[in-house]
């Protein structure tokens, strides 16, 4: 058996002759068909009740209801398929009647299987083609008023235009669109044609006592003529529905999703010309376009004042702005404050090379991209147009665009705050140099008048030799003193680097602890030493990173005159640093670049007294101590010692919490 694997159609075949019946059954499901059979017209006409078919066979010779009186009942129903007559012995009387009613076809008893086949398919396929033609006919329409109202983004023009082609569809004289305001309490007309003055455009009309607000709240369709009014359900409404000179209305929901944007209202005033239910459907289908159209729109509105206001922030934006492509080597956008700064026009802007701008721009771009989301701010220059080099800040990030991604780079005129740092660190050591002369002038009055006294007093020729030795010892200790403070100030000012080599500093930190162990012990201090074993040497003049390291020992000693807990420890800083960086104060501030190469870290820290934030930066300075006894110059030596090996000095302190110095060393390579 060739049964087809694909569908042909769906038959119904009506005669009272069973071997007929199911031949013609047989027949057609060979031919994919999928068949129903009648053996009278009662039957039929339940069968096509219920089912939709592609073709009708039909016998006109049978008992009780012929096929021609069931084809008449056929088209009273207004069932539009096409007939197939089958018949041994039809009139032409009978055929030309059976083709007035829109029989399509004759075939005589007895015929062929493949005949019977043959047909079918040639009506069924005539019929699927005026289905198709019919479809695209209905939908053309349709098409034209949907690409007519999206290509419209002009609300006001886009509202008139949806009342316009709804008056024109559907044959009215008038036609209003009305939207829900935000309150849901009331519509607003926004387009009208036809309306009485007191129904203008602006005007108001409440949601709980009209007409298009029965629409809204039952978000369904209404059809108005002389029989609605007089329905039970519409006597609240009855004052609302028409006015005198109107014969019918209608009014369609406008829906969004299940949002209610509004109502579109029609009616005439012609009579005998009331709406049908086909003109409530179109309607409603053009209700359906509005909404998207007005949808649409309104987003485009939205989206067109969103972009214009994130362009007003990017053009007037105090910082330079500047946007790239996805390569970084196009300029898309600039915003005037980069043309100010840069003295190159918009125009110009937007044609060059943007390193020929920013020549940092390649390692900006390149930190943005493999920066794992981190947003880094360097310090560059600025090419102007006048071949000036601008100090700027500049940061790039990378900015989301559909499927690629831009670069946003942001500068940002430093020059003045340069300029003021600058400044700033002059009046500093402008400052700083008043103070350092003060304490030499005190550190170095002080033996000079002693030595200015000895004199006079040796000038007695009769003083008495005893007497004149002591005085003599006096002046040379005096002297001495005043070498001493002269060469340690000498050794401020610039320490001697010759003699340096690798120095291993887990070694000088062992033999200070030993020194300063009996010390320790009597005052009742406890001491932790943590030294990495691994530790790479420094490259140090021994007696200096001494000096610095017995300091600091020292220091933590004196700060801790009750006793407490020396901790020291020494590591290889973290190629990123450590964690806890910026909680400490870097020993001349930002004026030194940080050190960048493989270092080593000397940490200590004491539970003494601490020092306050007001403090900190005063203990570097020379001469100045808070200790009685102190010349106030051991901490400004150790600065000087570790700036000029090229390494960093921290401290971190809060009075009466202890403090912590971090001496950072260059490794010898």
């Amino acid at each position: 058996m060739n049964i087809m694997s694909s569908w042909a159609g769906r038959v119904l075949v009506v005669d009272d002759d069973p071997q007929l019946r199911d031949l013609c059954r047989q027949t057609l499901a060979r031919a994919g068909f999928v068949v129903t059979t009648a053996p009278s017209a009662a039957v039929a006409l339940e069968a096509l009740d219920q089912v939709s078919f592609d073709l009708v066979l039909l016998d006109l010779a049978m008992p009780g209801t012929n096929g021609l009186q069931l084809l008449e009942q056929i088209r009273s129903r207004d069932i539009s398929v096409p007939i197939l007559i089958v018949s041994g012995m039809a009139s032409v009387e009978q055929l030309a009647f059976a083709m007035r009613l829109g029989a399509r076809g004759l075939l005589t008893k007895p015929f062929r299987a493949q005949e019977l086949a043959d047909t079918a398919r040639e009506l069924v396929a005539k019929r699927q083609a005026v289905r198709v033609s019919d479809r695209v006919a209905a939908l053309r329409p349709v098409l034209q008023i949907s690409q007519h109202l999206l290509s419209e983004l002009d609300l006001s023009r886009l509202y008139a235009l949806i009342i316009e082609t709804a008056r024109v569809e559907v044959r009215a004289e008038r036609a209003s669109l009305m939207l829900l305001e935000p309150d849901e309490q009331a519509l607003r007309i926004v387009a009208c044609t036809g309306l009485p003055e007191v129904a203008s455009i602006g005007s108001l009309v409440p949601v709980a006592q009209s007409l298009s607000g029965w629409v809204i709240r039952h978000r369904q369709p209404l059809l108005i003529d002389a029989q609605t009014i007089e329905l039970p359900e519409f006597a609240g409404l009855r004052r609302y529905l028409l006015a005198p000179e109107l014969t019918t209305a209608l009014s369609v929901p406008i829906m969004a999703g299940d949002r209610i944007l509004g109502v579109l209202n029609a009616a005439k005033a012609t009579p005998r010309a009331a709406f049908t239910v086909a003109d409530q459907e179109l309607l409603q289908l053009l209700a359906g376009q509005a909404a998207v159209a007005l949808e649409n729109a309104r987003l485009y509105g939205e989206v067109s004042r969103s972009e214009a206001r994130y362009r007003a922030l990017l053009r007037h934006a105090s910082d330079a702005v500047l946007l790239l492509d996805a390569h970084g080597a196009t300029v898309l956008d600039a915003n005037l404050a980069l043309a100010c700064l840069s003295g190159y026009s918009s125009e110009e802007l937007l044609t060059l090379p943007p390193q020929q701008l920013l020549p940092a721009l390649p390692q900006l771009v390149e930190i943005a991209v493999h920066g794992r989301g981190e947003q880094r701010e360097i310090e560059t220059v600025l090419c102007a147009a006048s071949g000036h080099e601008t100090a700027v800040a500049v940061s790039v990030s990378v900015v989301p665009d559909g499927e690629q991604q831009l670069f946003l780079v942001i500068a940002r005129d430093i020059s003045e705050r340069q300029r003021m740092a600058r400044e700033l660190a002059q009046a500093e050591k402008l400052a700083a140099i008043g103070r350092l002369s003060a304490s030499m002038a005190h550190e170095i009055n002080n033996p000079l008048q002693a030595l200015s006294n000895t004199v006079r007093l040796l000038r007695d020729h009769d003083l008495p030799p005893e007497r004149r030795d002591l005085y003599l010892s006096k002046a040379a200790a005096e002297l001495d003193g005043l070498i001493q403070r002269v060469q340690r100030i000498l050794d401020l000012s610039r320490p001697n680097l010759d003699g340096r080599r690798p120095v291993d500093m887990n070694q000088i930190i062992m033999e200070i602890i030993a020194a300063n162990h009996a010390l320790m012990v009597s005052r009742g201090i406890q001491y932790v030493t943590e030294l990495t074993a691994t530790l790479p040497w420094v490259k140090a003049v021994s007696s200096h990173l001494r000096q610095v390291c017995q300091t600091m020992v020292q220091n933590a000693i004196e700060a801790m005159p009750r006793g407490g807990m020396l901790r020291m420890r020494t590591y290889l800083r973290p190629a990123e640093g450590e964690p806890d960086r910026a909680l400490f104060w870097r020993v001349g501030g930002m004026a030194r670049q940080s050190l960048i190469e493989p270092a080593v870290v000397f940490e200590i820290s004491d539970t003494g007294v601490g020092i306050s934030q007001e403090e900190i930066p005063k203990i570097f300075e020379p001469f100045y101590s808070s200790r009685f006894d102190g010349l106030g110059i051991g901490l400004s030596i150790c600065y000087s010692i570790v700036d000029f090996h090229g390494g960093e000095l921290l401290v971190r302190s809060l009075p009466d919490q202890g403090t912590t110095f971090r001496v950072v060393w260059p490794i010898a390579q």
